[in-house]
């Protein structure tokens, strides 16, 4: 993942009033009721903004996922549905898509429009707006502030017409996504989603109500608060006093201090995000590492051992089981090399190994306890002995392909199998820290991109990764979770990904 800077929010929705009034409800000593027709929530930060061509964080995008819609949405398994587009046609061998808009409103009163697309899009492309996110714009052939989209026609009111200039399967994904998001052009920030902004406490909380006039089916919860509080210990009070409905962004030492108590079971949710981690072999600096070196080495590693230990009890990880992680689509279990110590140590034993392993890694605090557990596990299985090298600009090195042997980590901004793979396995990508050129992984990334329908797009990626994990260049380390504290008596349908679950499903 590129680290993206943040702007501030813009456009009218700063304008959004302001109140006087304390934003943070007070502690309730009774049990809510069962079910929800108001959610109270706690945020450990604000959004930072609630303009979709700027939205590059978390909070942000959940809560701006409930104000905006784009023409299409992602169900549970992330894959792309009708939403303000009711349904489309994919002409000219997968280059030309025409959308049909259904009838919708704005929470302003204003009827959703073809235009209103060409409007917003044009926006986050234009230099002033100073969008991160321009490089979403990259299937319709621009990337760049000031690029002119050409490649999308208005035809009428209800229609919309996109000429790629070649086929691109992640093109029905990022339309769901901001800067994808429609907005009323009079009042930028009004959108088309179930849940409007009553008032924004800038740092304080956030208050918003259900769209009476929203397009799809009337949500059951009314009306949702959303406190900011930064303090983990407080957060914590908060949700077990019973003054909030969902907490979440805790430490690994306060979760396995909550779960220690049987009562909080049902409380405690793992949302799986779409961060993976592994060990990689780089085909320059690290050639010494032949093919049955790689498998010992993956035989050697204990993925439990490793999540409990370094990670807390696997709160803040699940071992994994593909380089893909369950909150990108395409991810499979698979049958990844078992942990086998003997086998490990007489493999590297009879190619003659030399005693030493050298791992690096970045200086993040999270890594260096993977680290430190895998020095242990390395050694122990192999009788090698495992020399650790924190490396501050870890990036770069990796770049210049002086890391042999290291760990690395991507969490997708986009939630589909291209936004990983693309990135580290395609041949001269710049986070391809593995330094690897395979023709059939070049072939199935490319047929993965031009695929006609979502499974054909999935399969293609799944053959690409198939083939990197078969040579054991990368060895899937864990995936990514994000504990949810949630009250019984509600029912939340937990989904991960970009966007841990969607109110208007709670019940």
């Amino acid at each position: 993942m590129v680290v993206r800077a943040t702007c501030a929010a813009g456009l009218a929705l700063t304008l959004l009033a302001s109140s006087c009034t304390s934003a943070t409800p007070t502690p309730s000593g009774s049990p809510r009721p069962l079910g929800a027709s108001h959610l109270q929530l706690i945020e450990a930060e604000d959004a930072q903004t609630l303009d979709p061509a700027l939205i590059d964080d978390p909070t942000s995008l959940a809560i701006g996922s409930e104000i905006f819609q784009g023409l299409t949405r992602l169900d549970d398994n992330q894959r792309p549905i009708p939403s303000l587009a009711d349904h489309w046609e994919v002409s000219d061998a997968g280059r030309t898509y025409t959308f049909h808009l259904r009838s919708a409103q704005y929470q302003s009163g204003a009827t959703v429009e073809a235009q209103d697309a060409l409007t917003a899009w044009t926006r986050a492309l234009a230099p002033a707006t100073a969008s991160p996110l321009t490089i979403f714009f990259s299937p319709l052939g621009v990337r760049y502030p000031g690029d002119s989209l050409g490649a999308v026609q208005v035809v009428d009111s209800k229609t919309l017409r996109v000429r790629l200039p070649r086929p691109d399967s992640e093109l029905l994904t990022l339309l769901a996504l901001p800067p994808y998001w429609l907005v009323d052009p009079k009042q930028p920030s009004s959108g088309s989603g179930p849940y409007r902004v009553d008032r924004w406490d800038h740092s304080r909380a956030i208050h918003l109500s259900a769209f009476d006039g929203y397009w799809g089916a009337r949500p059951s919860v009314r009306k949702v608060d959303i406190e900011i509080e930064p303090d983990n210990a407080k957060r914590l009070d908060r949700f077990t006093s019973g003054a909030v409905d969902v907490a979440h962004g805790f430490t690994g030492p306060q979760l396995l201090a909550f779960a220690r108590d049987p009562a909080h079971a049902a409380e405690l949710h793992k949302v799986p995000t779409a961060r993976t981690t592994w060990l990689g072999f780089n085909t320059s600096a690290g050639s010494g590492y032949g093919p049955p070196d790689r498998l010992a080495i993956a035989q050697a590693v204990d993925r439990s051992r490793l999540t409990d230990l370094a990670l807390f009890g696997s709160m803040l990880a699940a071992p994994a089981t593909d380089l893909l992680p369950p909150g990108v689509p395409g991810h499979l279990n698979r049958q990844l090399p078992v942990h086998d110590p003997a086998a490990a140590r007489a493999a590297l034993d009879q190619a003659s190994f030399p005693g030493t392993i050298d791992l690096y890694f970045s200086t993040n605090a999270t890594v260096g306890r993977v680290a430190a557990d895998l020095q242990d596990q390395l050694s122990s299985a192999t009788g090698r002995s495992v020399v650790l090298h924190p490396t501050g600009d870890f990036f770069n090195q990796a770049a210049l392909d002086k890391l042999p042997f290291f760990i690395d980590t991507w969490s997708a901004d986009v939630p589909y199998p291209s936004d990983i793979l693309e990135n580290i396995l395609r041949a001269n990508a710049q986070f391809n820290n593995l330094r690897l050129f395979d023709p059939e992984i070049e072939r199935a990334l490319d047929q993965g991109r031009a695929a006609a329908s979502w499974d054909a797009a999935l399969t293609a990626y799944q053959q690409a990764e198939s083939v990197a994990l078969s040579q054991n260049r990368v060895i899937p380390l864990y995936s990514g979770v994000e504990p949810y504290l949630a009250r019984p008596g509600l029912s939340i349908p937990f989904i991960g990904g970009m966007v841990a679950y969607r109110w208007e499903e709670v019940r």
